[in-house]
């Protein structure tokens, strides 16, 4: 079983090889690339335009923000399915108008939460988002970075379910999904990249071992590891670093782009 499954693995391998070589990653200014996850929410509210432009002049490389969409199916930025960690109002975000979710405020500020729309419009020329599609339409976000011209700056993420879809909706944009936790061979990332194409994976430093991120490098599919919570620390960013990991989504940006330079590892 285990002989054909290789055999089979070895002659489609190159087709997803060519599929990879379609897809047009962001351009970045360093080798090393630093993700603000949410923002820099350390001096602004996750998730808003006032965390998207502290990071932008920290510097990062991509803002990690999270896509939703009202009632209406308008695509609005929101981490939780529910408005009450975050804003004074209450209820789920695909149960409120868009007027309704426009007039909302962050807890503790004067603050809106943004559209989709409005989050882009601050982006565009300025820098690369990594877009974590919770519940949205592929082909309203599509169309929407076309109109901010927005596409080439942009990675989904999204369920492995919905890489497919995302893949033949738009098939330069990269698309990152999180592979399943029982995978452990180089063998059985293949064969889970078989069945979801996707251009770069993400997980933990705990995710993957040495011989698995050789495997694939060989078949040109990327690794970003979130270093969040108890891994966001010069500790779990020297682990990371050893694995060869060139991409790190962090709730701390400055503090890692600080020791990335220290480190002469910001080029």
């Amino acid at each position: 079983m285990k002989s054909s499954l290789i055999k089979i693995l070895l002659m489609v391998l190159p087709s997803v090889l060519w599929a990879q070589s379609k897809v047009i990653f962001p351009k970045t200014k360093h080798n090393f690339i630093v993700i603000a996850h949410r923002g820099f929410h350390i001096d602004a509210p996750e998730n808003t335009i006032e965390a998207l432009k502290k990071a932008i002049e920290l510097g990062v490389d991509y803002v990690e923000v999270d896509v939703r969409s009202t009632l209406e199916g308008v695509p609005v930025v929101m981490h939780d399915a529910n408005l009450e960690r975050t804003t004074d109002g209450t209820g789920k975000v695909s149960t409120i108008s868009t007027v309704d979710f426009q007039n909302l405020k962050i807890k503790d500020t004067a603050i809106n939460p943004p559209t989709f729309s409005s989050f882009l419009m601050e982006a565009s020329g300025k820098i690369n988002l990594y877009l974590d599609i919770k519940d949205a339409s592929p082909e309203k976000i599509i169309s929407m970075l076309d109109k901010y011209q927005m596409r080439e700056r942009v990675i989904i993420y999204c369920s492995a379910s919905q890489v497919i879809e995302w893949k033949k909706l738009a098939p330069s944009i990269p698309v990152m999904t999180s592979p399943f936790p029982n995978l452990k061979s180089p063998t059985d990332f293949e064969s889970f990249l078989l069945s979801f194409p996707a251009s770069a994976l993400d997980g933990n430093i705990r995710t993957y071992k040495p011989d698995v991120l050789n495997k694939l490098t060989e078949i040109n599919v990327p690794v970003w590891l979130d270093v969040l919570g108890k891994d966001d620390n010069e500790q779990g960013w020297k682990m990371a670093i050893d694995l060869n990991i060139n991409a790190l989504q962090t709730d701390n940006p400055k503090a890692l782009i600080d020791y990335l330079t220290k480190n002469n590892l910001r080029k």
